[in-house]
């Protein structure tokens, strides 16, 4: 029984183990003008319930790596700067995926004098489905740039978005490569979604 599990299970044990090493994203970006052209930035969080968090300020800090690599100058938060970049991450509900597997299989009986016949041969087959059920998770991060102005109003400069989805609920697990995605080509094509593949560290 537990070999025809493996059997019926091997399909999908392989598909999971395809994706295991990397993470895809749909990252697709909106911008007007030239970006970057070495103005001073802070990363500040969109959502006011990260304000002072950890983990924001870790996320905060390879955001900064990356933003200083491609022209901007970050400053340390607090300080006054030429631009925002305000960014938000979450995690949404479980949703149960379920995957059907058609797979035969034959079964061997070998029964020792039947019928006074040392063997008796016998084969059976069949047609039934696997139906494996799993939990994947939706996992989001943006990040807008926006230039403040002398009335207190803010110019939108760049959005951009990373989704992706998989069987990690812990996002801390996938920050590193999402970021890593949505600085891939920055700013990128406005308004084109494009999918981006990372390798993960094992």
């Amino acid at each position: 029984m537990m070999k025809r599990a493996m059997w019926y299970l091997l399909p999908f044990l392989l598909a999971v183990a395809g994706c295991a090493g990397k993470l895809e994203g749909d990252v697709v970006t909106f911008h007007q003008g030239p970006l970057p052209r070495g103005e001073t930035i802070q990363v500040v969080p969109g959502d006011p319930d990260n304000q002072g968090s950890l983990e924001f300020e870790h996320y905060a800090g390879l955001i900064r790596e990356k933003l200083s690599r491609i022209g901007y100058m970050p400053v340390t938060p607090g300080e006054r700067s030429e631009l925002v970049a305000e960014v938000r991450y979450g995690v949404s509900e479980g949703l149960t995926e379920i995957r059907t597997y058609d797979r035969g299989y034959a079964r061997y009986h070998f029964y020792y004098g039947r019928y006074y016949d040392p063997f008796y041969y016998g084969f059976y087959h069949s047609w039934e489905p696997e139906v494996t059920a799993y939990t994947v998770y939706d996992r989001t991060l943006s990040m807008n740039i926006l230039r403040p102005n002398e009335d207190g109003s803010t110019t939108v400069l760049f959005e951009g978005r990373v989704q992706s989805q998989g069987r990690e609920r812990e996002i801390a697990k996938v920050m590193p490569y999402m970021i890593t995605a949505l600085f891939t080509n920055f700013p990128g094509e406005s308004g084109v979604t494009k999918i981006v593949s990372i390798e993960k560290n094992h």
